[in-house]
């Protein structure tokens, strides 16, 4: 498995902020239709990141999977990553290296609120925007009482378990506010750790949400393991 970094280096009021990159795993011996770019959970990013690396065994060969990797927190600083100022603008400036692509953004838990913010900026400030934004296990920001317009306008797809106490389907089904594009919602049986149980499936969901949006390309795709 090999790994390859990517970041912008710049001006900004917290240096850590000069840690965040993008990893690529397992780079495609052909080039990808489509690039996934993973959010993990904060603060406990390394932990989660194991679940994007086994998800990277599954994708197909189409689908170049990126993993965010957030600045390092000291053990002396109460202050996890994900409340940094400047967090995700930092990220999107280390997602432009990848736009030549396709690109739809997945984000888990804390995770799920910043690929948010990046698919915002992306939408503002690119020609194309993701292709979709997958939120998994986070309510949205409309369970607050957000009233305002849809702030995107891409494809929203919202996961969850069933029994989440993190987020519970009313607060899930608040991410429908959140954009004038269309918004699928993915339950899946159990409590946290739907990501780990479940794998198999949220891959094949993000297979047919990339496939349904951008068209297949035979040439190049393989079958699913385990179909």
């Amino acid at each position: 498995m090999s790994t390859e970094g990517s970041s912008h280096a710049g001006t900004v009021a917290d240096l850590a902020l000069d840690d965040v990159a993008l990893i690529r795993i397992q780079q495609p011996a052909v080039p990808s239709s489509y690039r996934l770019v993973c959010f993990p959970d904060l603060p406990d990013a390394g932990n989660s990141s194991v679940c994007y690396l086994a998800m990277a065994e599954l994708l197909l060969p189409t689908v170049e999977l990126l993993i965010v990797q957030y600045p390092l927190v000291h053990a002396d600083d109460p202050k996890p990553p994900g409340n940094c100022p400047g967090l995700a603008d930092k990220i999107y400036d280390a997602v432009l290296d990848w736009t030549d692509r396709p690109l739809a953004l997945f984000g888990h838990r804390l995770g799920a609120e910043l690929a948010y913010g990046v698919a915002q900026r992306l939408e503002r400030e690119t020609e194309t925007g993701p292709l979709t934004l997958f939120v998994s296990g986070r309510p949205g920001p409309g369970h607050r009482g957000f009233l305002g317009p849809p702030a995107l306008r891409c494809r929203v797809v919202a996961l969850t378990g069933d029994h989440d106490p993190q987020a519970p389907l009313p607060g899930v089904r608040a991410w429908r506010r959140c954009t004038a594009g269309p918004f699928d919602l993915e339950v899946f049986p159990g409590a946290p750790g739907y990501l780990d149980s479940h794998r198999r499936e949220v891959v094949n969901l993000v297979h047919d949400q990339l496939i349904s949006l951008h068209g297949p390309e035979p040439d190049r795709a393989a079958p699913k393991q385990g179909a």
